[in-house]
């Protein structure tokens, strides 16, 4: 998170600080961004850089706190309204990501972020581990577990690590030029197949 000497400057200087890192982290994967092209590009020198954040990932990090805490509160508000349901609770946030993210005017910068994720990530929502928007995981108490075949917190995790794997894939497939519509409905197959499995029942 910024340093204190950041959140001191105006409005303006910190924009412009923000919106040079937007265009070098758009541009490259994080491990390439340079320090050099957005201190060039915000107008300011490289110590000053140090004086506002410890790192490119702690940058990082603050640019994507804004767009975590919003959908945060959008998710918590749909676990209510679906009254615990998780599949739903993903779909909101694959829908809320996408509107988000994709169509945005500053969508080459989330491509990066979102490509360049790596699947081994222990959460889709890790993005940059100093933040942890929309840890589902942390609504354990709020959802209705009762139609699942879980019944320990561990379970769970593993059902929400499923579900994040297939939520990113989808969102990253959406920046990739397919077809958003094509996206969504292959995305909700594929919850439903993990909702309600592949094999066939016998009579």
């Amino acid at each position: 998170m910024p340093k204190e000497t950041f959140l001191k400057l105006s409005e303006e200087k910190k924009q412009k600080v923000l919106n040079a890192a937007k265009r070098e982290f758009a541009r490259v994967p994080i491990e390439q961004v340079s320090i050099k092209n957005i201190v060039e590009n915000a107008e300011i020198a490289r110590g000053s850089f140090y004086q506002y954040f410890e790192s490119k990932e702690d940058l990082l990090a603050y640019i994507l706190k804004e767009n975590a805490d919003e959908i945060d509160t959008k998710i918590k508000n749909k676990i209510y309204e679906t009254k615990g349901d998780v599949f739903d609770a993903y779909i909101e946030l694959y829908d809320l990501m996408v509107k988000k993210f994709v169509e945005n005017t500053e969508q080459e910068f989330f491509k990066q972020i979102f490509i360049n994720l790596r699947l081994s990530d222990e959460s889709l929502f890790t993005l940059i581990k100093s933040v942890k928007p929309q840890n589902i995981i942390k609504y354990f108490e709020m959802f209705d577990k009762t139609s699942l075949k879980i019944n320990v917190k561990n379970d769970f995790i593993l059902i929400c690590d499923m579900l994040n794997v297939i939520t990113r894939r989808a969102i990253v497939k959406n920046f990739k030029g397919n077809s958003q519509e094509e996206c969504r409905q292959n995305f909700l197959k594929q919850i439903d197949y993990l909702k309600y499995g592949i094999i066939k029942k016998e009579e």
